[in-house]
């Protein structure tokens, strides 16, 4: 390492034309001998010199990149998503609070819906197991309204919820017919929860959903379909349990009653749509849950299906949505769910899945920094085989992506990005990025992925840098690319609402159509530039990747 003094040597150079031409004070002026004099101002030129020194390593050290390598592999894919990979979701309870009827049939929601398809839109949650179908009802507003969006504490937390008095309430037809319109018109394929709470002593009481398919088949609506939203939570949140052994043959019944329908023979049924697996968790286990569900209803479902949320909404913290530590609780949970599963040849999906339980959390999760787990959950998702990841939701909640006044939130403008610019097929990233300590796939603060881009011949390299510092990233094993577009999102502040492309603040055209995407343009001969807290997606183009050939 070079010596201070070569490091700064216009500084030192300045500080001794101060001690030679600091004119000093006579005996006969001043009474202070000059001895001491230059004494005194050698110390204080010594002083200044170290400050210098001391301000340029700081300045040295808040200006040095972190150095990130990785090499992108493309002769072959590590899994192929579904062409729904990211889709959206509307609460059950949004049909009981009148938020579908007073808003389904908005032009502006059904422009924003359209930029996220083609995808699933599923209306589910915690209020499925208690919505009975009345198809020659008139709405009506609810009295008594449920808070209850996701399972939030009562699925995931020792709360008292299982005496909760939660009433049953009744979708219309007219709402139901307004909801299939809308997820044609958008281009998104409608997946709808079942009441499974509908029992006939130990048997789930199908005569309701035979109602829903008379009508729904009538119409013509082609639908997917669950039965039953986390019941492995059950006797906590309604206290009626109800095992998992028991739920597959609720399924078997399910799919009885699908076949009678030729529109609905072929129908998607997918399920259990457990918590989250972790440690302490109130009400059954996941895993068991989900394995004593297998065991009956294995040859009758088309997707495992489960949740999963980061955090609890009402304790998360803004330091929470920048830790590695929170992030890698995803490859983890992965990594439980597909160890229960091995040897069942079935698709995975994340069907109900957000930042934080309950809601979301208050200037959190509807946030720029929620942006980072939205983007890293898809990244790490498909990195590891899951098919389709259901974001919770698409209004509604402090995790929305659109705010109530039908303005798109920062997650929505990743999510249009990531739509547009990221393909299906997932290529495999390797680098210093990679821990990989307890789980495979763990990350550091710099997380990236590779896919094929949806623009023929180029690949996708997108993640996050979750650190006040800017990093460089050297990108090998990919032929010399002398065009790399660059779509780089950062904020002001991490608590915005708004979000920036290149320095620039997206917005709506006042019609409600997209602005354009302007990228930067780049080489990847030189290191990609990330600034800390931000989000990139770079387009490498020319690659030609051998295993993105016919994606």
């Amino acid at each position: 390492m070079k010596g201070h003094a070569d490091m700064f040597p216009e500084k030192m150079e300045q500080n001794r034309e101060l001690l030679y031409k600091f004119p000093l004070r006579d005996d006969r002026h001043g009474g202070v001998t000059g001895v001491f004099d230059k004494a005194v101002l050698m110390l204080l030129v010594f002083i200044v010199g170290w400050v210098t020194i001391l301000v340029g390593l700081w300045e040295l050290t808040k200006q040095d990149a972190y150095l990130t390598h990785i090499t992108i592999h493309t002769d072959r894919l590590l899994h192929r998503t579904d062409e729904h990979f990211l889709s959206v979701a509307l609460d059950t309870s949004q049909i009981q609070n009148g938020w579908i009827h007073k808003n389904i049939k908005s032009d502006m929601l059904l422009k924003l819906a359209a930029q996220l398809a083609p995808a699933y839109l599923r209306i589910g949650g915690t209020l499925a197991d208690r919505l009975v179908f009345q198809p020659d009802w008139s709405y009506s507003p609810v009295k008594h309204k449920s808070n209850m969006s996701d399972g939030g504490t009562c699925s995931y937390e020792s709360k008292g919820c299982a005496f909760r008095n939660i009433s049953f309430f009744n979708m219309t037809g007219s709402d139901w017919t307004a909801l299939n319109k809308f997820a044609q018109a958008a281009g998104l394929d409608l997946l709808f929860d079942l009441n499974v709470l509908l029992r006939n002593g130990t048997q789930w009481d199908s005569s309701n959903a035979r109602v829903l398919l008379e009508y729904s088949d009538r119409h013509r609506f082609n639908i997917s379909w669950q039965l039953g939203n986390e019941p492995n939570a059950f006797g906590h949140v309604f206290g009626i349990p109800l095992s998992g052994n028991q739920l597959g043959l609720d399924f078997m019944e399910l799919r009885r009653l699908l076949s009678s329908y030729p529109r609905y023979s072929e129908s998607l049924l997918v399920g259990p749509d457990v918590t989250r697996p972790i440690l302490h968790q109130t009400g059954e286990q996941p895993i068991p849950y989900l394995t004593s569900f297998l065991a009956q209803a294995i040859s009758v479902i088309s997707a495992i299906t489960w949740h999963q949320y980061y955090l609890n909404g009402r304790k998360a913290k803004l330091k929470d949505f920048v830790s590695p530590d929170v992030l890698n609780m995803l490859p983890c949970q992965i990594s439980a769910v597909q160890s229960a599963t091995a040897g069942v040849d079935l698709p995975m999906w994340l069907s109900e899945t957000g930042s934080a339980y309950g809601g979301g959390a208050p200037g959190l999760s509807d946030r720029y920094v929620a942006g980072f787990l939205w983007l890293d959950k898809l990244g790490m998702a498909a990195r590891l085989g899951v098919d389709v990841v259901v974001r919770q939701s698409l209004s509604g909640g402090n995790y929305g992506l659109l705010d109530p006044e039908m303005e798109p939130l920062p997650d929505w403008w990743v999510s249009v990005l990531y739509k547009k610019l990221v393909g299906l097929g997932v290529l495999n990233v390797v680098g210093d990025h990679i821990i990989e300590t307890s789980c495979p796939g763990e990350q550091g603060h710099i997380r990236l992925y590779c896919h094929c881009a949806r623009q023929r011949g180029a690949v996708t390299l997108f993640g996050v840098n979750i650190m006040n510092r800017k990093s460089q990233v050297t990108v090998t094993g990919l032929p010399t690319s002398d065009i790399v577009l660059a779509y780089v999102l950062t904020a002001d502040i991490l608590r915005s609402r708004h979000v920036l492309l290149n320095g620039r603040e997206l917005h709506l055209n006042p019609d409600g159509s997209l602005p354009p995407f302007e990228p930067k343009y780049l080489n990847i001969s030189k290191p990609l530039f990330m600034p800390e807290f931000s989000m990139a997606f770079w387009i490498i183009q020319d690659v030609h990747a051998v295993a993105c050939e016919g994606q």
